[in-house]
């Protein structure tokens, strides 16, 4: 069952807020959520923030935005200006199982793709980054896997949110999709590129079908598939789009409790350069030992 008690909403008085507050409302009603924690900080993403707003105005505006069953769950803090320290302590302190933000699209002008990995790699808690204009479907998901833990955690995710979805936005579907490549040493086995792409799609697969065992894939149309790339990003990317997905879900790089901020290069790419959403699974309060160094504690 998808289960975010809390959910954290980050505005920043840019056009993507709107899309954001689109996602927000249905992943609370979608995840049984029992507090919408919208956190205002005008100009986070800008180098000259403006004026502090009325709250008042910004909790009407955010309040108009939200469906019915939601509304009663919003509670809105305005920051002060760019308040980057501010929102990760209000995160960790608050122990939010979900943090959603709004984005330009990958090819604006205004695009800030450092602050979103930031904020990807040091949100205490699962992250889901929107990207302007996109409106709120969630039951077509996509998830490169590396075989790691974190991406077992992405693919059951990805599971449950299709669930969840169920009846209420076309057939939910979850494709599994993993990538290799070949090496320049295939001639020293002399074999052939083609032959060596084959053996080596014969062992990721078998490889892939080991780390599926016991999942439930129950109520959605689950596949499976290899393909052969150099470059992991944009093949994810290809995929996403010739099969009309609507969110990449994939898992954070958290080896240890020390790497747990650690996205890694594969994540942080898929997640700049991606027209569609894309949900960052965390293990909740994996990066808290990390914020409580860079914050001072609790």
């Amino acid at each position: 069952m998808l289960r975010y008690d809390k959910i954290g909403l980050l505005l920043t008085g840019l056009p993507a807020d709107e899309t954001a507050l689109g996602f927000a409302g249905a992943f609370a009603q979608l995840a049984s959520c029992r507090q919408l924690l919208c956190v205002y900080a005008d100009g986070i993403m800008q180098d000259q923030p403006d004026e502090t707003p009325d709250a008042a105005q910004v909790e009407q505006w955010v309040i108009e935005r939200l469906p019915e069953l939601v509304r009663p769950l919003v509670e809105l803090r305005v920051l002060d200006g760019s308040a980057d320290a501010e929102l990760l302590r209000i995160g960790r302190d608050a122990r939010l199982d979900l943090v959603i933000k709004g984005r330009p699209l990958p090819s604006s002008q205004t695009a800030a793709g450092a602050r979103l990995t930031r904020l990807a790699r040091k949100a205490p808690c699962t992250v889901l980054v929107v990207p302007c204009q996109v409106r709120p479907h969630h039951s077509r998901l996509l998830v490169p896997v590396d075989f790691s833990e974190h991406s077992k955690m992405a693919v059951e995710t990805a599971l449950e949110i299709a669930r969840a979805s169920a009846g209420m936005d076309g057939q939910p579907q979850v494709l599994v999709q993993t990538i290799f490549s070949v090496g320049y040493g295939y001639t020293k086995a002399g074999v052939d590129f083609h032959e060596a792409a084959r053996n080596i799609e014969t062992a990721t697969r078998c490889e892939l079908d080991k780390f599926l065992e016991g999942l439930d894939t129950s109520g959605v149309e689950f596949q499976a598939m290899c393909m052969c790339s150099e470059q992991t990003p944009e093949a994810v990317h290809d995929l996403a789009a010739v099969r009309k997905m609507d969110m990449i879900v994939v898992g954070s790089r958290g080896l240890s409790r020390s790497a747990a901020a650690i996205l890694g290069s594969t994540a942080e790419r898929i997640l700049t350069a991606s027209p569609l959403p894309v949900l960052i699974v965390k293990r909740k309060g994996e990066t808290v030992h990390l914020l409580d160094a860079l914050l001072g504690g609790g």
